[in-house]
């Protein structure tokens, strides 16, 4: 009869982090040892080029970074039925990782040991080197629970944030962890907690090439809602658009549904699809209507400002342009700053959060325009073309600069 190890099972589609690929797996089982009778849960283990991972049907148990493993031995002990065979035994920045016992533990160690050291070489592809400066460099960390399909009970823990992952952890190990990538859909709702009904985050993800869900609750949810909505990959489809269009008027309209098929315009672009003569028009569609409509539907402003970013389509560097979201929009997003040139006029839009008109003081030095208020607030812009400092006009509306300036030359009409 042929032992469990030797019953190699068909791999399964894993949610695979960006440059990594699967280098071998096998049949194995393994066992925490934290406690006085072991419980051996049998699944496949996994080697890719970045990790070490445990699956179990559809589930991912655990996993290792590469970079993070310190040591590994094989030891022999107790198995199923008493039975002693050898198993590898893991350790990683101090903790151990569960015993696992495997088919030809000898070759693992060495494939292992081999993939470990390449991992905490320095990388000679810069990105790389970037991707792996920070691997667990925490964003939010806070005492929480979690729930997952077909449990009735909450888990206590702490919840944690990375910039690549969400995870749930108990004093026993990692309950439950999906990278941000994997992340399809986010919503707020009720769950019974305890003798009520509470808030809880859905979090709707890809786990081995099927959507999974989980609920976590935290203190203070408001802030996991927004750090999650601006960290995952989360797409704007079709139906959603439709859900917001339905509350825009037709010019609102006609930007939203431009930019999803262009996926960014600048705003000189936008201007002339609905046929408004200043681009504060269009700044006011997508601050006044459209992105807070959103905001009411779906949690978040779905039209960010960019002064510089990647079409991942084209691999073009698309520069001061509007972008309908991937993702959110950042809490801490860039404050818009545009400048064009309009035949005589050199126009500049900046946003101005928080402060009111009445404390703007502008003037041309050097040819940039330069801003002060009453609260200490300075900035310098740099100008695209020599102008007439004493032609500076200006317009405040929604925390919107407007200033029209004349190119050196050209006089007032």
């Amino acid at each position: 009869m042929k032992s469990y190890l030797d019953m190699i099972k068909k791999p399964v589609k894993l949610p695979l982090l960006q440059g990594e690929e699967v280098l071998k797996y096998y049949t194995a089982s393994y066992d925490t040892g934290t406690s006085l009778a072991s419980t051996w849960r049998p699944g496949n283990l996994y080697l890719t080029n970045k990790r070490l991972l445990f699956v179990q049907i559809r589930k991912i148990l655990f996993d290792v970074l590469l970079s993070q493993i310190k040591t590994i031995n094989i030891v022999k002990r107790e198995w199923i039925l008493g039975k002693k065979v050898k198993q590898l035994y893991i350790v990683r920045e101090g903790r151990k990782v569960p015993y696992i016992a495997v088919k030809d533990p000898e070759n693992w160690k060495r494939e292992i040991e081999e993939r470990t050291q390449v991992s905490q070489s320095t990388p000679s592809d810069p990105q790389s080197a970037a991707h792996n400066a920070r691997p667990d460099e925490v964003i939010l960390k806070e005492k929480g629970s979690y729930v997952s399909p077909g449990q009735s009970m909450w888990r206590l823990g702490t919840l944690l944030l990375t910039h690549k992952k969400i995870a749930f952890l108990q004093s026993m190990g990692r309950v439950w962890e999906t990278p941000l990538s994997s992340i399809k859909a986010l919503r707020i709702e009720k769950r019974v907690y305890g003798v009520s009904k509470s808030d809880a985050i859905c979090v709707e993800y890809e786990s081995v090439g099927e959507l999974s869900k989980a609920w976590i609750i935290a203190l203070n949810l408001e802030t996991w809602r927004k750090e999650l909505y601006a960290r995952a990959s989360l797409k704007v489809d079709l139906e959603t658009l439709d859900k917001i269009a339905v509350h825009l008027d037709a010019d609102s309209k006609e930007i939203l549904w431009f930019l999803y098929e262009n996926r960014h315009a600048r705003i000189d672009t936008l201007a002339k699809l609905i046929e408004v003569p200043v681009h504060m028009d269009v700044l006011l569609k997508i601050r006044g209507m459209i992105n807070p409509t959103a905001e009411k539907i779906v949690g978040y402003s779905i039209l960010s400002f960019e002064s510089s970013k990647v079409d991942r389509e084209t691999g073009e560097n698309v520069t001061y342009s509007w972008w309908l979201a991937g993702q959110p929009q950042r809490e801490r997003r860039e404050p818009l700053l545009d400048i064009f040139e309009e035949g005589a006029d050199l126009v500049v839009y900046l946003e101005l959060l928080g402060i009111k008109e009445d404390e703007l003081r502008l003037s041309v030095t050097n040819n940039q325009l330069v801003i002060d208020t009453d609260n200490n607030y300075h900035k310098e812009i740099p100008l695209t073309a020599v102008v007439n400092a004493d032609s500076l006009t200006k317009r405040y509306n929604n925390n919107i600069l407007e200033v029209t300036l004349k190119k050196a030359g050209c006089r007032p009409a």
